[in-house]
């Protein structure tokens, strides 16, 4: 049985509303994809880009069809019709440049890692709420539809409670030493750049991790490499996570409730689909009752940043000071449990 999702809540669907008006910070790979998802949303528009190579930026900006380019963050961010900026830089000037932003009085959205130390990301949080600014981590997961159905399915608790789960990602990336992922003064390693992921949506769905015990592999540059939790949430719940930037995995996630399973196919990250299997109750290890399949699917055109768009546009025009799927509480939490497992292993600090 398949119930895909229609969002005809979207303020997108609906005329009459001021589109917001976005700039983006930075012109690499992520912030390219960023920008090409302003093709399939109707509620926001791309107004101007910025780089602090000014050939760069108009290159960018010819190729996504913005009307404006800047040799510099401080333009873009003098600009007064510029209603929230997107950082999408290396994960190590997220800080500085969020920073920046926050002090010219625009909202940010900002690519995650947040930032690369607590203290930082504390300092962010506070900033924001003094300027009464919007801010939010870019973790674009919590805003796609299915997600959303899943944790409702999860928060019913219609098939009980979710009892255990397991979360892969895994790839293989460039491993020169001096490539972004595996430098340190970079922000490399596998858990700021895909651990994130099974971390922060394990916790979306079972709720604080209170409990954890970590491993790592360290590369030559001594960044991780690979990583495991095994955790413990507030909710009893155990959680299995795993990621690695030298190893392919299957990159999905499973939810156990006690009489059902939701399976998260590849990319887990960005589902277009969710599977829950209904097992029907029943005592023993194969008991004989019977099994119903359910199909969640909400398939997009793009890559599927214009979800995180269409609800930080909405979040903007609605007033909101942070997003209520992705709170600044939790970008602290998630801060503070990466900082231990960094310390615990040792890994580099940029």
């Amino acid at each position: 049985m398949e119930y895909p999702i229609n969002n005809n809540d979207q303020s997108s669907q609906s005329g009459g509303f001021k589109k917001i008006r976005w700039g983006i910070l930075g012109t690499g790979k992520i912030a390219n994809k960023f920008a090409s998802e302003f093709s399939h949303t109707a509620s926001a528009e791309l107004a101007a880009v910025a780089s602090r190579d000014l050939e760069r930026a108009r290159s960018f900006a010819a190729a996504h069809q913005i009307p404006k380019a800047y040799g510099s963050y401080e333009e873009l961010l003098n600009q007064e019709d510029i209603d929230i900026v997107y950082i999408g830089l290396v994960n190590s000037a997220h800080y500085p440049v969020t920073r920046q932003a926050l002090l010219a009085g625009k909202p940010v959205l900002c690519e995650k890692p947040f930032t690369l130390h607590v203290e930082q990301t504390q300092e962010l949080i506070q900033l924001a709420r003094q300027k009464n600014l919007f801010l939010m981590e870019g973790l674009w997961t919590r805003t796609f539809p299915v997600i959303d159905r899943v944790k409702e399915i999860v928060s019913s608790q219609k098939y009980g409670k979710v009892t255990l789960a397991q979360m892969d990602f895994g790839f293989i990336g460039n491993l020169d030493p001096k490539g972004r992922l595996m430098n340190p003064e970079l922000g490399g390693g596998a858990l700021y750049d895909v651990g994130i992921y099974p971390l922060t949506t394990a916790q979306h769905f079972l709720g604080d991790i209170t409990e954890f015990q970590a491993m790592a592999t360290l590369s030559c540059t001594g960044v991780d490499t690979r990583v495991m939790i095994q955790a413990q949430h507030r909710s009893g719940a155990l959680s299995v996570l795993h990621a690695s930037i030298d190893t392919a995995s299957q990159k999905e996630a499973y939810l156990f409730m006690e009489r059902a399973t939701i399976h998260i196919p590849a990319p887990f990250w960005k589902p277009p689909v969710a599977i829950c299997t209904i097992h029907g109750g029943g005592i023993g290890s194969s008991p004989d009752t019977p099994v119903e399949t359910q199909t969640i699917s909400k398939p997009y055109s793009g890559n599927g940043f214009e979800f995180e768009i269409e609800h930080v546009s909405e979040c903007i025009r609605s007033g909101l000071k942070e997003s209520p799927k992705m709170t600044l509480a939790e970008t602290l939490q998630t801060a503070q449990m990466i900082e231990k497992i960094r310390s615990n292993w040792k890994i580099v600090k940029s």
